[in-house]
């Protein structure tokens, strides 16, 4: 796992897939969002890059984002276990929920068909 910050200062975790001196590639790359909830305690909040619903379904195990690493700032800092294991984890739980069919009161339309 390879932690950076992007060119707008997100924190996003991903499976290094390929590195040369111009770019990193990154493998289900996620964002790490940290907000204050309503006690005051902080929450930390792992959200896929792009969700697997706006991928091609036959594409959908190709997700592997390309960082200008003239853009983006590395980091050689260890997760730890329960964030590494969140972040390599929510888009594999995203891409393996099923299709259900007429289960359309839990579906959001993104665009008039």
């Amino acid at each position: 796992m390879k932690v950076i910050i992007d060119q707008i200062g997100r924190t996003v975790v991903g499976e290094v897939d390929a590195e040369t001196t111009k770019v990193l590639s990154l493998i289900d790359p996620v964002i790490i969002h940290v907000q204050p909830g309503p006690d005051g305690k902080l929450q930390v909040q792992t959200i896929p890059y792009i969700f697997v619903e706006f991928v091609d379904k036959d594409n959908r195990d190709k997700n592997v984002w390309h960082f200008n690493k003239s853009q983006i700032v590395l980091s050689d800092v260890v997760l730890d276990e329960k964030i590494a294991s969140a972040a390599a984890n929510i888009n594999k739980v995203m891409q393996e929920q099923p299709d259900t069919p007429g289960d359309e009161a839990n579906t959001v339309k993104l665009f008039d068909e």
